[in-house]
């Protein structure tokens, strides 16, 4: 292991917050780790400034942002078209393809700085959908993008059509039923993108509901091994399936072509192009500036003063080969990387993962006796950063924004890495990238693997950093 983890991003309307730092140290042949002593105590610290700093930003978000709101007040104020309009009966009877809607309430309203949502209770018959209405303009987040990064404008709105464009294609839907991977259906979308003016850009969306009430529920940080298994198995098999060479592009058609103009040519909500592509410059600045937060716990180790300057020096590199299919004129990084090339999700955070445990019994006629059995699944959403990339990018992200301090202690990151590793080999031989696991091995070796994820992880340092 090349670092010491762990930080994880938690953003909010006013910042995004450093939870933990990660160190490394380069040296002319590569980075070295630190002793591990003093892993163990960076890995405590780590676990305990994500739980307090976590438990601030739940608290923040509690009281400004998932306001509960009376059936009436967030209906009108929310379930609302384009122009303003409120929504008719038709329109989810429509959309939905129920026969009867008579009514329907809105009992959870979430307001937040990238748009308003409410779960929708259809009447009489208790359907439920999940309702997304953004209007830059109304945004305070977006009006300050607009004052300080107005290319962000223009990237947003992009990030809502690929939503769109994803979940409406065939790709989707062929991954869903090959695969099994969970993803909501797209009920109805509708946008008003303005290329001129970014900030008066328009999109509703609705969405099928993975519900509470259905069982469905979040983790704010994954703290046990199942939960991190299902989300590795559940990317494993997303990754493997849009694998360069694997049966969805040996099949070809419009599928394929569909595909490619749907999504970002270059995945992730981390990369350069998507942040800025000279933030790399400023990662010594800011970390010089942030760094105090955080003495009293990592001061006594030797590399962490002028982390910020080492890692500025490989900033740009590191984000290059993270995201080597970014470029327009580095077509010799392209190609080096075409055969890792795969669908990765951009954002695989906490809050884009739901959960719902299913229980189901086993009778056996021999004995007569009867016992169950529970299954994890995973369900996936928010696709804004959905596009073609590596899939070590993916789970670095993973690992480090969605998976607790203390699951990554002692061999624990280890233990993770290998079990995502071994699934990957598995559905790439299922799905028809490979014809053995040997054949599997030879194309995406583990040494491989591990560097893509180290260097993944450093540019995600750059982001949190900067």
């Amino acid at each position: 292991m090349k670092y010491i983890l762990c930080f994880i991003t938690a953003r909010t309307a006013k910042t995004m917050a450093l939870l933990a730092i990660l160190f490394v140290v380069p040296q002319s042949n590569g980075f070295t780790t630190l002793p591990s002593t003093n892993q163990n105590r960076i890995h405590s610290t780590a676990g305990r400034l994500q739980a307090d700093l976590l438990e601030s930003t739940l608290l923040e978000e509690t009281h400004a942002t998932n306001c509960e709101e009376t059936e009436n007040s967030a209906a009108e104020n929310i379930v609302r078209d384009l122009d303003g309009q409120k929504l008719t009966v038709e329109y989810f009877a429509n959309n939905m393809n129920i026969a009867n809607v008579e009514s329907y309430v809105c009992r959870d309203a979430f307001r937040d700085f990238n748009g308003n949502a409410c779960r929708v209770h259809l009447q009489p018959g208790g359907q439920t959908a999940f309702f997304k209405r953004i209007h830059f303009a109304t945004l305070d987040h977006a009006l300050t993008k607009l004052k300080k990064a107005p290319f962000k404008l223009a990237r947003d709105a992009q990030s809502y059509q690929v939503v769109a464009s994803f979940l409406s294609s065939n790709a989707c839907r062929t991954l869903k039923e090959t695969t099994g991977v969970i993803i909501p259906g797209l009920y109805d979308v509708r946008s008003e993108p303005d290329s001129v003016a970014p900030i008066q850009s328009k999109f509703s969306f609705l969405f099928e509901d993975l519900s509470p009430a259905d069982g469905w529920y979040q983790e704010w940080l994954l703290d046990d091994l199942e939960s991190c298994e299902a989300a590795l198995s559940t990317l494993a098999k997303i990754h493997a399936y849009f694998w360069h060479g694997s049966d969805f592009w040996k099949n070809g058609g419009n599928d394929t072509a569909e595909l490619e103009a749907a999504i970002w040519k270059s995945g992730s909500y981390i990369q350069p192009t998507a942040q800025g592509e000279h933030q790399w410059k400023t990662v010594a600045k800011e970390w010089d500036a942030k760094k105090r937060r955080f003495e009293a716990e990592l001061s006594p180790m030797e590399y962490w003063d002028d982390l910020g300057v080492r890692l500025q020096s490989v900033a740009q590199e590191c984000g290059r080969v993270t995201h080597p299919f970014a470029a327009d004129d580095d077509s010799a990084l392209f190609e080096e990387y075409r055969k890792y090339r795969t669908f990765t999700h951009g954002d695989p955070k906490q809050a884009n993962l739901l959960f719902h445990r299913t229980e189901s019994s086993n009778e056996s006629s021999e004995s007569n006796a009867s016992s169950s059995t529970s299954t994890l699944r995973v369900g996936l959403i928010d696709f804004q950063w959905s596009g073609f990339g590596l899939a070590a990018t993916d789970i670095a992200h993973f690992i480090t924004s969605a998976v607790h301090a203390d699951m990554l202690i002692d061999d624990g990151e280890r233990i993770l890495l290998d079990y995502y590793y071994k699934n990957l080999q598995t559905y790439l031989v299922e799905y028809g990238t490979c014809r053995t696991p040997e054949e599997a091995r030879q194309l995406y070796s583990h040494d491989t693997y591990l560097e893509q994820y180290d260097t993944a992880v450093l540019d995600l340092c750059r982001l949190v950093i900067a």
